[in-house]
Formats: C-alpha cells, structure tokens, sequence
C-alpha cells in the first residue's frame, strides 16, 4: 500500500465530495488536483487533445488529402496483433469514406515477421501503390523508409513503440513518444495514434469507431489513463450496446452477454483477435472488424474462436516443454530465463513467455529456433526492475533486429548468438535486480474493516473504472472479520463462497475456482482476505460483496475432526510435509504412522524428552491423533513447539472406553473402606465381589477402581486373590495415587477436548500459548 499526501488527499475529499479511501486511490495514481481527478472520474470527449499536436500530423493531412484529391492509391501497413488489427480497421473506415483508393497490408507473422519489409514495399510499388501509411509499426523501420523512398513511395509512418536513436526518414512520422513532440498524452496505442489521425482528417471525433479504439486500446495493455482512459469509457459503452456487428458477433461466440468490460476485452475479444495473426493470417481478424453482414460477421467469429481453443492447446504444449527445459537445468535460469527450441510456433512464444513469468517471476524470453534459416524469433516478458528494451539495447551486438518496451519486447537473432545472449542478460539481471526483487507482490489500496464497505462507496469505487495498466483494478485487505459461513458452489463446486462477520455486519464474498482452500480454512476463522469489491446486484437488491484472490490467517487455527471413525482416511488427506502426529504408543494407528512418517511421530509418553523439538522446527501443523494423557502433555508440547499454525484433533469418546465416567468420590471411597473393614479376615475377590458392589452400591467398575487405589496407597494388599486389609495403614491423600491422578487427568482431557463446544475448544487450546495467535 502505498502512502498519499493526506493534505491533498483532504483538499480532493472536500472539492469532490468523494469517499476517503477514493481520494488516496487517486492521489495514488497521480491525480492530486480537483479538475483533474474530477476529468478522471467523469471522462468527456472535449477533454481528448486537438491531433495538430502531434508532430507530423499536419504534413501526414496534407499528403493524404493530396493523394485522395488525385486518385492515388493508398496501402495501411498494419501489425498482426489486436492493437495492429483495430489500427489497420480503423483506418480503412475513415479512408474509404473519404472515398480513397484504399487497401491494406498485414505481414505474415512466420513469413515476414514483424514491421515493415522491403519486400512488401516491392510488392507495393508493384501493384501501383503510391502512399503508404503505417500503423502501429514503423518507428524503427529505418533501412525500410530508405527503400521506399528510393522506390518512389511516400511513407507515412504512425506509431507508439519507444523510437530509436535514428528515426526513419518518411515524408511524416507521428508517435508522441518522438523526441521534441509535445503532444501531452504519450500513452496512446496504435490505435490510439491511428484515431488521431482519423480526427485531423474528418475534421471531426468519429465517435462511431470508439468500439474499435477501446478494443485495441486495451488488449495492447497500454495505461488506461488521460485519452486511453477516454476511448475506454466511451468505447465499453457503445459495445455494450451492441452497435459494431464484428464486436458484437464476437462477443456472442466468446459467451460475453452483459455489461462489457475492460476484463472482457483483455481476456475474451482480445486474444480471439490475436488467435488469427498469432496462427494464420491476421486479415480475417480485419475483415472481422470491417465486415457489415451479420451472418457473414458470425462465421468469422467462429473461426477466430476455433482459431483461439487451438492456439490455447498450443500455449499449453509449449508451456509444459519450456517449464522441463527450466527444471533440467534450474541453474541456468536462476536470475533470466531464456528458453529456445526448435519449431516452437513464433505466434504464440509471448504469451508462453508470459506464463512462466507468472510461474518463476523473473524475466523471460521464448524463442522459436529455424534451423533452416539458423535463426531464432523471440518474445520477451519482463518484471518490476528489469527494463527490457534496455536491456536489448546493451545486448544489441547479438541481436540484428529488436524493439518493445519495458515490460515487453521481440527480438531476432543468429542461434550461435543465443549462448552469449542469454549469459549477457544473465550478468545484466545480477547487476539490475535485487533478491527481492524476485518476490512478485500484490499491491493492495487500503486496509478495510466490514464496517466501513457499503453501497454508496461501492458506486464511488465504481467510478474509477474501466481498470487496466496504469490505473489497476483496486484491491482491499479486508481484516479483522470472522467466517460465519463457508460452501462450495458452482457446477463443479469449485468456487468458495464465504460469509463474513464483524461487529454484527456481514460481507459476502466470492473466490473463482479456489474450493480448494475450503480445507485450509476452520470454521469461525479469524482471517484477512484480499481481493476486490464489487456490487451484487440480486432481485432487485444491491450490496457489497468482494471478489477475493487470497486469504491470510494471523491466528492459529482449530481444526474439529473429533470423531471415532477411521483416522488414517483423515491422515491422508493433510499436509505431511509441514505436520506433526501427536499420539501414544498404544495407539491403534501408531504402525501405519511410523511406516508413513516415522520422522513426524511424537509420543506423549515422550513428550518430555527434549529431542523432538528440533524436529517441529519447520513444521507448522500439530495434529493430535489420539488424546494426550493428560492437558499437561499437551501444553507441554505446544510450549516447546512455539509457533503452530493449526491444531488438528482426530480422537473421540471411544478413545475413553476404559476411563470411568467419572471418579468416585471421597465418600464413595471412605464407605467401601468401612464394608472392607467389616470383613472377618480376607476377603475372596472372585467369591464375594458382586456382594461388595451390592454393598457399597457401586459398579463393578468403580469398586475394581479403588480397590486398585487401596492396593497403591498400602491400605489394602491383594495376595493369591484375597484382600487383606492393613491393620495400621499410613494416613494418606487420594491424590498419592497415581492411579487416581491418572484418572482426574483423563477426566480433565475427556471433558475439556471431547465434550467441550469448539468455541470453547478453540479457547482453551489458544490460551495455552501467549505467543499463539500473535
């Protein structure tokens, strides 16, 4: 959590009358000022910037106007990913109702690669091309902008990737990120560039191509923030009115029938789009976008959604062989991973890499090996701390062609290169990053308690979107509440469903396929939980309710399987590696346990013994397989044990079938004293015990019990099956007898972990520990 400026947050809170908690989130996210948090909050077309301030733009106007003046044929240079596709669409819109001589050109990811070729360039003169725009790629196409020239066509380059120290000599390049451009808004994306240009030629905002803007606006994983936040805003909203028939046909097939969000386009328009470039051809994907036939619009979208299940089963082959590749040779990729292999698809290694960032978080780089051209193509992810494009840049001696970003990137080079490559990155990730530095962390905006999540704030929340990069979905920790309630729900009951409590008011909450972690949680927990709030709208009804990631449990939890049923069906279902089996020596599960775990096996008849403590160093789960003699033994173990993180109690009331009920009293034993006394000499036990029970009317069982207490404390001796009372016994206490202490010790255990409530089970066995909980 990051802290904000509580003077200016204060100011925010009394100009806009928002929430506290919204007033940090935006200070967070740079916006200290009224007017502009109150333009962040409330996004309006007249706040997007005039396009004539992109550098550029008015000699692009200009060459364009002229070519549609005098019938020049003109060809949009697009990219094979979303951002390419919707800049590449957009385009033929705005030129084909300026009524140009207009087509478009989209390189084959696997023939071509990526950015302009100078065989396409060929290609284009040859087929009478004389203008050629680019879109979403160009910045670093400087050998290619010579070639055009020098085969007499203009080249109008538009794009947002970092420039290089040379730029391309074009009649026109537009990107905000151009050195001495003072365009105020350098976030945009492809599109967002392509959209700029729309607006300085229409001399007007198309507002009827949002839809396409926000699509690639927000699969290119550019910052929602200043314009982009804009072209999100306005652009959910005209596809959740289902106006673009492509949009709409493709949210049809990805199962998206309400209310469309920035969610829904990173992972279900975006990656069907990207589906076409990354497999076959990305022009589907345009004429997809272009297309004004709704049935003809759905057969598209259905070959993009086929396209999509086999690029999702490819990612998955690809995954598991790169994942072996790290796990053979661990250290090799200890600080960057560079894996490489023959006739992996090149369409697909960006999203490869970017899943073994989620598994390893350190930057990765998967390259797809041509061994007939003995090249390699790669695509790079990267970490908070490792800045890739630099990175590429100080590797550039290996690498002929690369471009990207910080967190992003794509490379080519020769196979010998890779050893030197790899141990070059290797040396720059020592030197850049930190130990730490590995640890990914999720961020959260505040500590909240149950009390102070209600609707209103909800709808404030809610403002704040659409969320994406530079403006994240905001999370809260939750702390301080109590599960009240715990199911499973969903079809395959692998959604977690909870009920939370504190001070008398509840927040539902919801974990998507985290069932799982039902076994991880004892009922009436006290927990903290991370995750994001949401409004639940249900029958009308309204309320909070939070979409939780994780869950942390700062006490130590009790868990109740007190039963008499098998154990070792309960045993098998723990974590061995990090639990501890409390049980006697007698008990009935105590081979199984030593063949299983023998290491992980404590005795309470040792419990004395100080050679076990080592052992429980690093496991955090004390599970109590049958009942300790006495509480002693137990405090005793959770004493040198320290810090548990759960207790597990796996016994019942059979485990006390040879205990009394409860212990005679001291009548009961004074009064058998008296009858055994009236006896005339010794007393035959097999002979006259029944007429002993009748007299001192107890049961068989409590009368054997003090006879054995007697026979202990020396006022009795039991000789060949005869009781012969001592004359002139030692006054004694009861309490002498270990027998008798052994069963008020079994009583207390009986009484205090079998019959006793889990509330009061959960008292007792935290009590015992100062340091327990804490």
């Amino acid at each position: 959590m990051a802290a904000s400026d509580p003077v200016i947050c204060s100011n925010l809170i009394d100009q806009l009358g928002i929430h506290p908690t919204v007033a940090k989130m935006l200070v967070r996210r740079g916006l200290t000022e009224p007017n502009q948090a109150r333009s962040f909050l409330n996004p309006k077309l007249e706040d997007l910037h005039d396009p004539f301030l992109l550098d550029g733009m008015k000699e692009a106007v200009e060459r364009i106007q002229f070519a549609i003046q005098h019938n020049e044929k003109i060809l949009i240079y697009g990219d094979y990913d979303a951002d390419g596709v919707s800049s590449t669409s957009l385009l033929m819109y705005v030129f084909r109702w300026l009524q140009a001589d207009v087509d478009y050109y989209i390189p084959n990811r696997f023939r071509e690669g990526y950015g302009i070729n100078k065989e396409a360039l060929h290609l284009a003169k040859e087929r009478g091309f004389q203008l050629v725009v680019s879109v979403d790629t160009g910045i670093s196409a400087v050998e290619e902008a010579q070639v055009a020239k020098e085969l007499g066509l203009d080249l109008i380059i538009t794009d947002h990737h970092e420039p290089p120290e040379h730029l391309p000599e074009a009649l026109a390049v537009i990107n905000p990120k151009k050195p001495g451009c003072p365009y105020p808004c350098k976030l945009l994306a492809g599109v967002g560039v392509a959209f700029k240009l729309a607006t300085a030629l229409l001399a007007r905002v198309p507002e009827e191509l949002l839809e396409i803007v926000a699509l690639g606006t927000i699969a290119d994983l550019v910052p929602l923030l200043d314009e982009n936040r804009i072209f999100a805003t306005y652009g959910l909203k005209k596809m959740s009115q289902r106006k673009q028939i492509g949009i709409t046909s493709l949210l049809e097939v990805s199962g998206v029938d309400d209310v469309v969000s920035a969610g829904h386009v990173g992972f279900s328009l975006g990656p069907r789009i990207n589906a076409s470039g990354r497999l076959d051809s990305a022009n589907q994907a345009v004429e997809l976008l272009l297309c004004e036939d709704l049935e003809e619009a759905k057969q598209i979208a259905e070959e993009l959604n086929s396209m999509n299940r086999e690029r999702q089963h490819l990612v998955e082959e690809m995954t598991l062989e790169a994942i072996a590749e790290v796990e053979a040779q661990p250290d090799l990729y200890q600080h960057v991973i560079v894996v490489a292999k023959p006739n992996w698809n090149v369409g697909v290694i960006g999203i490869v890499a970017s899943r073994l960032v989620e598994k390893y978080y350190r930057p990765v780089i998967v390259l797809g090996i041509d061994e007939d051209k003995g090249i390699a193509k790669g695509s790079a992810r990267s970490i908070a701390g490792f800045d890739l494009y630099k990175a590429l840049t100080e590797c550039k001696e290996y690498l002929p062609h690369y471009g990207g970003h910080y967190m992003a990137a794509g490379m080519t080079l020769p196979i010998e290169n890779l050893p030197l490559f790899r141990s070059k990155l290797s040396q720059l990730a020592q030197e850049w990053l930190k130990p730490e530095d590995y640890i990914p962390l999720t961020m959260a905006e505040e500590r909240l308690v149950i009390d102070q999540i209600d609707v209103s704030f909800i709808d404030q929340l809610q403002a704040l979107a659409p969320y994406g990069v530079g403006n994240p979905t905001p999370l809260f920790i939750i702390e301080n509440s109590q599960v009240a309630r715990m199911q499973s729900i969903g079809r395959e009951n692998n959604h977690l469903k909870l009920q939370l409590e504190a001070n008398g008011k509840s927040l539902g909450a919801i974990g998507f396929r985290l069932a799982d972690l039902a076994k991880e949680i004892a009922p009436q927990a006290d927990l903290e939980i991370l995750g994001e709030l949401q409004m639940n709208e249900w029958n009308g009804k309204r309320s909070p309710q939070m979409v939780f990631r994780d869950i942390s449990i700062p006490s130590m939890q009790v868990f109740d399987w007190r039963s008499n049923r098998i154990r070792i069906e309960d045993i098998e279902t723990l974590q061995d590696e990090v639990s501890i089996y409390m049980c006697s020596e007698k008990a009935r599960e105590r081979d199984w346990l030593m063949q299983k775990s023998k290491d992980q096996v404590i005795f309470w008849e040792r419990i004395e013994d100080n050679e076990w403590a080592e052992r429980v160093l690093l496991k955090k789960h004390m599970v109590i397989v049958d009942p300790p003699p006495t509480l002693n033994h137990l405090k005793q173990g959770i004493q040198q044990w320290g810090q548990i993180e759960r207790i597990y109690l796996l016994f019942g009331d059979a485990d006390f079938d040879d205990l009394l009920v409860k212990a005679p009293s001291k009548e009961n034993f004074a009064h058998t004293y008296r009858v055994l006394q009236r006896g005339k000499g010794p007393i035959s036990i097999s002979k006259h015990f029944t007429s002993l029970s009748r007299a001192t009317g107890l049961k068989k069982r409590s009368l054997s019990f003090i006879i054995q207490v007697f026979e202990e404390l020396e006022f009795i001796k039991i000789e060949q099956g005869f009781i012969h009372i001592n004359p002139t016994p030692e006054r004694k206490p009861l309490t002498e007898s270990k027998f008798y202490q052994a069963q008020l010790a079994r009583e207390e255990v009986l009484q205090t972990l079998v019959y006793s409530s889990y509330r009061e089970l959960c008292q007792y066995l935290h009590s015992q520990l100062p340091v327990i909980g804490n």
